[in-house]
This record gives C-alpha cells, sequence and structure tokens, in this order.
C-alpha cells in the first residue's frame, strides 16, 4: 500500500512523459492491483477514477500496529482510504497542478451494495465495491462501472450518483462469484457496450441492460473496451479466462488478446499473446493503444527466458500501438 499512483500524459518519444496528478492511491491484495481505474475526457478535461471504498478499511492506527514507522504507516493508509473510490478531475493538462475530487463513488457504490444484496453472492455480503470503468456520458456526465458491486452507475456533472443497472452473476459462478464489469464503450448512437471479467458483454440502451455476447470463446477475461465511428467494439482480455480459485486467482502471462465485435456481434481476434494487458484506447486516426505487462503472476514458474529476465516480470508500462486494415 502506497500513494505511488500516477497520471501520465504519454508522448510519441519515448521520452515525452508528463505527470499531471501524483501521490495516488495504490494497493495490493488476493484480486490484484488497486490503483486507478479509468481515465476519459469531458469538454476538454480530463478525470481519473481511483478503486476501492473507505469501508473496506480498517482503523489506520490498528493496520498499523507493529509497523518500524507508525507515523508515517497511519498517515499513508489514511491517505489511500481518504481517496479510494473518487472520480476526480486533473486540474492541468500540461503540468502537475493536482486534481480535484468531484465525486466519491466507492462509498456509494458500497452502500449501495449493502441495501441491495446479491442473494447468490454472498462472497461480498454485506457490500462491496471497486469502481473501476470510466466514460463520458451525456450532459456533462459520467459513466462508471464497479467490478465488485457489479453496476453501472451515472455521475452527473455536479457529482451526483445514481446506480443504471445491476450486472448478474454469472451461470454456475465458477471460478468467481460476480460478473465483475470492468469497461464500457459508448457507441455513436449512445449505446454503452459493458464487458466483464466474466467472460460476457452487455448493452445499455438507456432503458434496459442485455446480454448480447457470453459463451463466445473469443471474448475472455475483459479489462478494456473501446468502440469506433461505426460501433465496433475492441474489448481488451487480460487472459482468455480467469484461472485458478477464488482468492488465489493466477492469471496466465502472454494469455492476452484485443478482440473486435462488430455490430452484428460477429466477433475476430486483431492481436494475441499480449502479456496482462490493462487499459484500451482509439487514438484519433483509428489505431488502437494498449498498455502490456500490467500485471505479474505469482507463480514465476510460468514465464521463461524467452519472454521475461531470470526470475523477474516483464518491464511494466509499456504501450503499443495496432494500426488497423480498415475501420468498417
Amino acid at each position: 500500500m502506497g500513494l505511488d499512483g500516477e497520471v501520465t500524459i504519454l508522448g510519441l518519444g519515448e521520452r515525452e512523459r508528463t505527470v499531471i496528478a501524483n501521490a495516488l492511491p495504490s494497493f495490493s491484495g488476493p484480486f490484484g492491483a488497486f490503483v486507478l481505474g479509468g481515465v476519459t475526457l469531458q469538454d476538454g478535461k480530463l478525470y481519473f477514477i481511483v478503486g476501492l471504498n473507505p469501508q473496506s478499511f480498517g482503523s489506520p492506527a490498528d493496520d498499523c500496529q507493529g509497523h518500524a514507522d507508525l507515523k508515517f504507516c497511519v498517515d499513508t493508509v489514511t491517505a489511500v482510504q481518504n481517496q479510494s473510490g473518487y472520480l476526480s478531475r486533473v486540474d492541468s493538462l500540461h503540468a502537475n497542478h493536482g486534481f480535484h475530487n468531484l465525486a466519491g463513488v466507492g462509498s456509494f457504490d458500497f452502500d449501495y451494495a449493502a441495501a441491495h444484496p446479491d442473494p447468490g453472492n454472498s462472497e461480498y455480503a454485506p457490500g462491496d465495491a471497486d469502481p473501476f470503468g470510466l466514460i463520458a456520458g451525456p450532459f456533462g456526465g459520467f459513466y462508471v462501472i464497479d467490478a465488485a458491486s457489479n453496476t453501472l452507475g451515472f455521475v452527473s456533472k455536479r457529482g451526483d450518483i445514481n446506480v443504471l443497472a445491476f450486472i448478474p452473476d454469472p451461470p454456475n459462478h465458477l471460478p468467481i462469484f460476480d460478473s465483475a464489469p470492468t469497461c464500457a464503450a459508448r457507441t455513436a448512437n449512445g449505446d454503452l457496450f459493458i464487458g466483464t471479467e466474466s467472460n460476457s458483454l452487455w448493452r445499455w440502451d438507456s432503458q434496459k441492460l442485455t446480454n448480447v455476447l457470453s459463451g463466445d470463446a473469443k471474448i475472455g477475461q475483459v479489462i478494456g473496451c473501446v468502440a469506433d465511428r461505426h460501433r465496433n467494439i475492441y474489448v481488451a482480455n487480460l487472459s482468455s479466462k480467469i484461472r485458478g480459485t477464488f482468492p488465489d486467482f493466477n492469471e496466465k502471462p502472454f494469455d492476452g488478446s484485443i478482440v473486435k465485435v462488430t455490430p452484428r456481434l460477429t466477433t475476430s481476434y486483431v492481436a494475441t499473446g499480449l502479456n496482462y494487458p490493462t487499459g484500451l484506447t482509439l487514438g484519433e486516426h483509428g489505431a488502437l493503444y494498449v498498455a502490456l505487462n500490467g500485471l505479474c503472476p505469482k507463480d514465476l514458474s510460468l514465464l521463461n527466458s524467452d519472454n521475461s529476465p531470470p526470475g523477474a516480470c516483464p518491464k511494466p508500462g509499456k504501450v503499443v500501438r495496432f494500426d488497423l486494415e480498415d475501420d468498417d
């Protein structure tokens, strides 16, 4: 746990990087890393969301008992707790001038989940929240996808929060107990497509939620999604499926992919063999940009000398571009 999270603007050159917000929470647990979730532009301003929720933490003083530097530990845990689950606006796109919080989505979603328990999902009783996916919506607002409360929410430009839909559990509940939605792509007609870690794709048409793809072998552990102007959806799979059993998941390295979903719901691979992709976006000229090497497996024996340094994981933070052959 720490305050190592950053929002960074990347240029085309290797060294063209500008940090525009820092000292953001970073936290790891049995499910992996909980840090920054999605980022999005709205009215020329950049917004980001931090995962988890303040209710998930105990007393910082109790959590830090036995720590060598008690004050440092308490200050760090308190700062992480206070910022968890917030949707925030970056103050400048050119330099690090800080950020301002807009809405405490994680806290709201936790309370919503506690008040609306899922009878088929005892894992998260009495509630949980991990706001992860973020995309600009109508009227200056934002859609937020929560991977733990399993909700689609809307945050107004004033910071008011409403839950629009609950994304149901997958069949059979194995190896996870919930749908774990992670991202949303908004098409030109206003429809919202929501990807989940439980191998499914859903559509929200502002009235109802519909499962449009489930059981397609190409739709894996979805971690990112984006739409082009022709209503094609591109999803980034962290891996082809979640491996292991709760809570010891262990996704296979170099099993990630990017999949194109057409308006007719046909699927095809854009790229395969990717190592833990954790972010996806579409550039203004139609190229896909994906962040790779976002995680490291618990079992390092899954790696080998052909793809990683001896005894270590591939260098993190790699962003690559895929030029699409066409955009129809």
